[in-house]
């Protein structure tokens, strides 16, 4: 009571709430929006900044709530949560909970089970809000590829959106407290507080941005500046007066004019001309976050829209249609895909783009508008409430249910592969025996080896986290593997590398446990084994002084553990064709490289230890990927590619082949993914590739035995 009495103070008489009119320039600047957004995703390469779509609706969010919390407070002083609630799920859930449930659906009928696990869990995250927060901990890079984009990962900016609604009536109501106390304007304190909450998060945008990009783009704190931002503006128009340019001079008026159409036109320009490298929401945010509010303010100032043609029927009907239509546009995609290939035919995504629209229409007529103006009206909010949080509960509930059936699919996969395993063409096996004796080597697979079972980072019960480990940033980043059943004259051996080296674990954790080794893991995804720093990876700039720092402290510390430790073996491998380094010389990647990787292993060499080169896999290209195969089933050899393609040199190999150091050998497998020709991504009845970069642990250790067989002839062999 003390809150709402303090918050019904006033110096003079409250204006009484005006009834929302309607805005055909915020209308059609939604239809604009949703249209940079679909058209992004279908058409990335010709609307490569189409995601600043989303940063427009946060503009529009910010000033159409605040004005109406605005109107809401200085009518009565106080707010009514509980209605402000209700309308917001009222307004939003039943569709976003509908779309959930329908991705799901799709999920689990057309998509791979090694998918939905992350289907699930992401579309739970949806369904409570907390999308955005997910896909910054998994550093989810938007503008990527389709691969392994779950049916709700669009659902990111509801969830930034739900946030903010939950906050901007509580900071209101605060501010409005705060005036009442200070006894100063309200809209000065308000307009104050908005200032603060814009600057602090612009800062931290772009500071953040700089440094982790891709968890910049989901969180909410660096998104808040542009509801702060469309706050302002409402509070600005509130100080103006709606139509205050209706009996100025022409020139004034002509002014907002001009600032609307450049609104627009920067915002045309932007979908354009930005796109993946733009350093994004950074600094660069701010051209879209003005240009909306240029264009929300000067139609506010003038009464209509500056720019021409915003009341166009169509446009205006998109608009209206926008929600369901972000909605359902994404799944509609990501289903479509294993259907019918990736690329598709333009015409196929054109289809696509109409039926969104279609069940947006649907949509908005039979679920948007009754939940909005029908759905427990005249009840009590808190029915609308617990029926909100009852639908989440229900998407929750399918949600864990499909996250058990995958240990189900597990299951039958791991029987099946078990029994597959026992043929001599079974995988790696198919390519030693030959085409005559394995006829359909590279045919469609027989078993389902995806899914996390089948991730190249994986661990044994003999291999726990070293006693004295190498910490590099505060992870522990070496692994002692005892395999020696207590021999005091076992063989030790290090394998180091990144996450390319990882995948060869399959077969070489087979080949120690054989003969007793002492093996030890030192891996670091992404980071060279040399003194040089990284530049960039997989041909993206990385220059992240964070990252950089970590890959050399790493390397570093590797190098001289293995110095100190001297042990009998040490197992290289890298994705070193994709990992650009710079060693401020100016000279091709094979030259630094030839010189970063002599001297790194010379000493080792020196101490005593055998070094062995593991030739890096050939590259997918997105082509030989499970969902490649997924999208073309029963046709593998349309996820093939030319060898000449995917075979490229490994600077690291290429290095020691130069170099010829002694006590130094390679073990090249590339004939197992590949013929004279041509490189697959199904052979002898598995999928190669667990993802679009890593091979698949069953097909690793299908090779072990030929792996074992070259590893123990490689040396010297360079």
């Amino acid at each position: 009571m003390a809150f709402q009495t303090l918050l019904t103070r006033r110096t003079r008489r409250p204006r009484q709430a005006q009834p929302a009119k309607f805005r055909a320039d915020i209308q059609a600047l939604r239809a604009f929006a949703v249209t940079a957004v679909v058209l992004n995703h279908f058409w990335v390469e010709r609307l490569p900044g189409g995601y600043i779509g989303v940063d427009v609706f946060f503009v529009i969010s910010g000033y159409l709530i605040t004005r109406h919390l605005m109107d809401e407070l200085s009518s009565t002083g106080r707010l009514k949560f509980g209605q402000f609630y209700a309308r917001r799920m009222r307004r939003l859930l039943p569709a976003a909970l509908l779309v959930s449930l329908a991705g799901l659906a799709g999920a689990w009928f057309i998509l791979p089970f090694s998918r939905w696990t992350d289907v699930a869990q992401e579309t739970l995250a949806s369904a409570f809000y907390a999308e955005n927060w997910v896909l910054a901990a998994k550093s989810i890079d938007y503008s990527a590829s389709h691969d392994l984009a779950t049916t709700v990962q669009h659902y990111w900016s509801l969830s930034v959106e739900e946030q903010f609604y939950l906050v901007w009536p509580v900071l209101l109501a605060g501010a409005f407290l705060l005036a009442g106390r200070l006894r100063k304007s309200r809209l000065a304190v308000v307009a104050g507080v908005m200032v603060v909450v814009f600057a602090a998060s612009l800062v931290f945008c772009i500071l953040y941005t700089d440094s982790n990009k891709n968890e910049a783009y989901f969180v909410t704190t660096t998104r808040a500046w542009e509801f702060a931002a469309g706050a302002l503006l409402a509070l600005l128009a509130i100080r103006l007066g709606d139509a205050s340019a209706s009996r100025a001079s022409a020139a004034f008026r002509t002014f907002w004019h001009v600032l609307g159409v450049a609104g627009a036109t920067t915002l045309l320009v932007t979908v354009v001309a930005f796109n993946d490298r733009t350093p994004f929401p950074g600094y660069m945010a701010l051209v879209p976050v003005l240009a909306t509010g240029a264009i929300i303010l000067s139609g506010t100032v003038l009464g209509r829209s500056a720019v021409p043609g915003a009341g166009w029927g169509p446009l205006q009907y998109l608009g209206d249609v926008s929600y369901s239509l972000y909605l359902w546009h994404w799944p509609v995609l990501m289903l479509a895909i294993p259907l019918l290939g990736d690329p598709m035919h333009s015409w196929q995504r054109a289809l696509l783009v109409l039926l969104s629209v279609v069940l947006a229409a649907l949509s908005k007529k039979f679920i948007e508008d009754p939940g909005r103006k029908h759905l427990f009206r005249g009840r009590p909010s808190w029915n609308s409430l617990v029926a909100g949080l009852g639908g989440m509960a229900v998407v929750g509930v399918v949600s864990f249910a499909m996250v058990f059936s995958v240990g189900v699919a597990q299951q039958q996969q791991a029987a099946e592969l078990a029994s597959l395993s026992q043929s001599p063409c079974y995988g790696a096996r198919s390519m030693e025996n030959g085409a005559q004796s394995c006829s359909a080597r590279f045919g469609p697979p027989r078993a389902e080896n995806i899914g996390a079972t089948e991730a190249p980072w994986f661990n044994v019960p003999e291999c726990k986290t070293d006693a004295d480990p190498i910490v590099v940033q505060g992870s522990k980043r070496l692994d002692d593997c005892d395999f020696s059943g207590g021999r005091k004259d076992a063989v030790t051996a290090w394998l180091v590398g990144d996450s390319h080296a990882e995948q060869w674990k399959a077969a070489i954790i087979p080949m120690a446990r054989k003969l007793q080794w002492h093996l030890k893991l030192s891996l670091l995804g992404g980071c060279p084994v040399v003194d040089v720093k990284r530049i960039a990876f997989m041909d993206a700039p990385s220059l992240s002084a964070s990252t950089q720092n970590r890959c050399l402290e790493w390397s570093q510390k590797v190098s001289d553990r293995i110095l100190a430790a001297k042990p009998d073996r040490v197992i290289v491998s890298a994705f070193a064709s994709k990992e650009t380094i710079d060693d401020g010389t100016g000279r091709n990647q094979q030259a630094q490289y030839r010189d970063a990787v002599q001297r790194r292993i010379t000493p080792w060499v020196k101490h005593g230890s055998k070094v062995t080169i593991i030739r890096d896999t050939p590259l997918t290209l997105k082509t030989m990927s499970p969902t490649c195969l997924s999208s073309n089933s029963g046709k593998p050899l349309a996820c093939s590619t030319a060898r000449a393609s995917a075979v490229i040199p490994d600077p690291v190999v290429a290095a020691v082949e130069a170099l010829k150091p002694p006590r130094t050998g390679v073990v090249d497998m590339t004939d197992q993914f590949c013929d004279a020709s041509r490189c697959y991504a199904a052979i002898g009845g598995l999928y190669v590739y667990f993802d679009g970069d890593h091979v698949a642990r069953s097909y690793v250790g299908s090779m072990a035995a030929l792996f074992e067989r070259r590893f123990e002839t490689a040396d010297g062999k360079v």
